[in-house]
């Protein structure tokens, strides 16, 4: 009996250190009030789920040597080619809607990224011609093919990958693979053995239990340095065809070359350093990024992260949404936003501004679709208009304001997204690409529901509690 009261009485003592810890960090009130409800009411099970899922990266982040040290290596990088074209991209805040001189310099605050230009920009709505793509540009590779996801899976479309990734191996040609260890963790690691074994650099990411809740979600392939890919695409044949879930599956990402390259491979070069202890900050694969021929299109990479000082990518798109005039228009499988974006949204709604949010009609994660609803039910209400996908999964993450500027990337419109996941997207400050991402989204809503106001006033007493608690848990993961 005196071991347990001594058990008892340590376990309160944790219990009270980690809620005085808690309102020390200033975290968001309601997310601290959550934590704070598990610690008590169920203090052992409460202080196991708050040190694998409540551990505060931003301040641990900020301690790691290892990071801070890739960091300075990237600054030091990029800042030549950041340089190169510092006067033009100074001209994308004068020249352009307020819009682009607020985002430029709020980026710019946040994450030491400038605009650059990129040339051949391509928009894929469709798995198979990514893929397709990408699998040319690793064919033509002479020197380097890195690739980063969140989510690598094992079947006919990475056996396809991983044959010619071998075959490039044996060319001469360097590759390194990264994926998300808890991402990935369902799907087998023969082929990736295998490859490995032919001569590849293959790594795991963000790896150990005590980083469970906090992910690499993004998606970069980079090939010579010259050609980039990302978007919403993870590695396998179900974001081809949506097989054996769906019926389909709907997504975006984009390609481009030209000197906006150079961020994303800056990218995955401080990720591979912290994985692997390889420092690749070398011109070998920071090549000269001169404007190749072709249209050229102004953008900026915007990156945040669990271990980030600002949520930049969730600051990107509250500061867009804000200063919309006249059309807000968002696509994202999931919406569990925080407070601050569903406020902007539903003001914007309020004031007249044309806000439309297309999400999935067909859920594969029950409680972030469960939790949207709770949020659907003020936009709708205000005026907004939110259109449910139904012929497959939907996975696109783009948003675009007033025709005039475009955003495409990894990040969801959820508080995973904004707090709990490394995520990046770019914005485009350009009228043609913003047109295109609209005509899209237009495309798409041949293919969706709409939950009109109607349609929030019928959900049930049951569901409305049910919905209501999964929001909740947003709150803690």
């Amino acid at each position: 009996m005196q071991n347990y009261g001594l058990l008892t009485a340590v376990l309160y003592i944790v219990v009270v250190a980690l809620v005085l810890v808690l309102i020390y960090e200033e975290r968001d009130p309601s997310t601290t009030l959550a934590w704070v409800l598990v610690l008590v009411l169920l203090p052992g099970l409460g202080v196991l789920l708050f040190m694998f899922f409540g551990l505060n990266w931003r301040v641990l982040g900020r301690a790691d040597k290892k990071r801070t040290a890739a960091l300075m290596r990237s600054d030091e990088m990029i800042a030549p080619v950041y340089e190169r074209y510092a006067d033009a991209s100074k001209e994308i805040g004068r020249t352009h809607p307020a819009i682009a001189g607020q985002l430029v310099a709020a980026i710019h605050a946040q994450n030491r990224t400038a605009p650059l230009p990129c040339t051949g920009l391509r928009i894929f709505t469709s798995g198979a011609d990514e893929f397709t793509s990408l699998l040319d540009d690793i064919e033509n590779a002479g020197s380097h093919v890195h690739l980063e996801y969140f989510i690598w899976e094992q079947d006919e479309l990475t056996a396809r990958f991983c044959r010619l990734l071998a075959e490039k191996v044996r060319q001469g040609v360097e590759v390194r693979v990264l994926y998300d260890w808890i991402g990935s963790l369902g799907y087998g690691k023969r082929q990736l053995r295998e490859l490995a074994r032919a001569g590849a650099q293959v790594r795991a990411d963000a790896t150990g239990w005590g980083k469970l809740n906090y992910r690499n979600h993004r998606k970069i392939a980079v090939v010579d340095g010259l050609i980039a890919h990302t978007g919403g695409m993870n590695m396998g044949q179900e974001y081809i065809d949506g097989k054996p879930r769906y019926a389909s599956w709907r997504d975006t990402n984009v390609r481009f070359g030209g000197p906006l390259v150079a961020d994303l491979q800056r990218l995955f070069c401080e990720r591979w350093v912290r994985a692997s202890g390889e420092d690749l900050f070398s011109s070998r694969y920071f090549p000269g990024l001169e404007e190749s021929a072709g249209s050229t299109v102004w953008a900026q990479v915007v990156r945040s992260g669990p271990e980030s000082r600002w949520p930049a990518v969730r600051n990107a798109f509250l500061l867009a949404i804000g200063s919309a005039e006249r059309r807000v228009q968002v696509q994202s499988p999931y919406f569990v936003p925080d407070q601050s974006i569903e406020d902007a949204l539903t003001a914007q709604s309020l004031a007249g501004v044309k806000t439309r949010l297309m999400m999935t009609g067909v859920p594969d994660k029950r409680i972030a679709w469960w939790a949207a609803f709770t949020y659907l039910d003020d936009l709708v209400e205000a005026g907004g208009r939110v259109f449910q996908y139904q012929a497959g999964f939907f996975h696109p993450k783009t948003m675009t304001v007033d025709g005039v500027v475009a955003i495409i990337g990894t990040a969801n419109f959820d508080i995973r997204s904004f707090a709990l996941h490394d995520e990046l997207s770019i914005v485009f400050y350009d009228k043609d690409v913003a047109a295109h991402v609209d005509a899209i989204f237009e495309e798409d809503i041949g293919r969706c529901a709409e939950f009109t106001r109607e349609d929030a006033r019928a959900v049930s007493g049951p569901a409305r509690m049910r919905n209501a608690l999964a929001r909740l848990s947003s709150r803690l993961l």
